[in-house]
């Protein structure tokens, strides 16, 4: 499969000074060569020859390809929350914080699937991201816990579950239908302690109110 181009990380360095400029280029490339080769199979030269650049520019910027992905992930992951957060903005219940932000991730991935195949790797991958997204989920679960929908202990384990059953409705349906957005869902809030009728109801209620035009 043939690398395709992404303009996220140029995009946000418009205007900005050439380093910046060529950094962001790196970044767009691995986005593109990590979604088609995979992290392992990838190679410096893969990146630089996709961006056009010296296979020596790669070095001013970062010392190997773990580096690089760090940084693609991170940069995803404040993307892509930032999307999802305007939206969550006065949300109080659990479940359905968790069963909204779970559809508006896999939206995304419906709109950029490279997105969030490179997010998960680096999430699995690198652990200041596997911290930083522990964190990150650890207020809704609490919320869920508070209110006693959730029947979970909140650790690494858990979130890496939730991600798996993400990835693994990505990899079955990448074109990301209806029917495995919601299946996805129910499967999250079920690993949570819902019962799967509860779950079923709460992700028709997120559909009905939020994300049916």
């Amino acid at each position: 499969m043939a690398a395709t181009a992404h303009q996220l990380f140029r995009e946000q360095s418009t205007g900005k000074k050439k380093r910046e400029r060529t950094r962001s280029t790196l970044l767009d490339s691995a986005i593109s060569v990590f979604a088609s080769k995979g992290f392992e199979a990838t190679r410096i030269t893969d990146i630089t020859s996709h961006a056009e650049l010296a296979n020596g520019t790669f070095y001013n910027y970062y010392q190997d390809k773990d580096e690089l992905l760090r940084d693609v992930a991170t940069g995803l992951a404040v993307e892509i929350t930032g999307r999802i957060n305007d939206e969550m903005e006065g949300l109080t219940h659990g479940p359905t914080r968790v069963a909204l932000a779970t559809a508006r991730l896999l939206h995304v991935a419906r709109q950029e699937p490279e997105w969030l195949n490179v997010l998960l790797e680096g999430v699995f991958i690198v652990p200041e991201l596997q911290s930083a997204t522990v964190q990150y989920l650890r207020q809704d679960l609490e919320i869920g816990i508070e209110q006693g929908h959730f029947t979970i202990e909140i650790n690494l384990l858990l979130v890496n579950q939730i991600l798996s059953l993400i990835r693994a409705g990505l990899l079955l349906d990448p074109d990301m239908s209806d029917a495995t957005i919601r299946q996805t869902c129910e499967a999250v809030l079920r690993l949570l302690g819902l019962t799967p009728t509860k779950s079923r109801k709460q992700v028709d209620k997120v559909f009905q109110r939020h994300l049916e035009n």
